[in-house]
């Protein structure tokens, strides 16, 4: 035999509440990538206004502060910086590897 409609009633709510709960976990997960991500983009920028031309590569602590970032899976090049990576990409990749040593097409020396 069918339900009564008041417990159908009361199984569609119950069910709208957790359907509620989940929405506003997962609302508040995305705030905090957002704010995660926001917080990665302007210390990316921050390295990268503290490096000079970016075409001759970035050395020292910001060149290791970026290649974390890489492994830990964020892109660090300007065509996607800051945005998640899911596979490898040969713009970061280029640009770390500009990290460990400047070339002598801008008139630096190798390391």
């Amino acid at each position: 035999m069918t339900q009564p409609l008041g417990l159908l009633l009361r199984q569609t709510e119950m069910r709208m509440q957790e359907i509620l709960q989940d929405f506003s976990r997962i609302k508040r997960y995305a705030q905090l990538l957002e704010e995660e991500n926001q917080r990665l983009k302007e210390a990316l920028a921050a390295l990268a206004r503290g490096e000079g031309d970016a075409a001759a590569g970035v050395n020292g602590e910001a060149g290791g502060q970026l290649a974390a970032l890489y492994r830990q899976g964020f892109h660090v090049c300007h065509a996607a910086f800051g945005g998640l990576r899911e596979q490898e990409c040969l713009f970061c990749l280029a640009l770390l590897r500009g990290s460990s040593r400047q070339t002598s097409d801008f008139g630096g020396q190798e390391k």
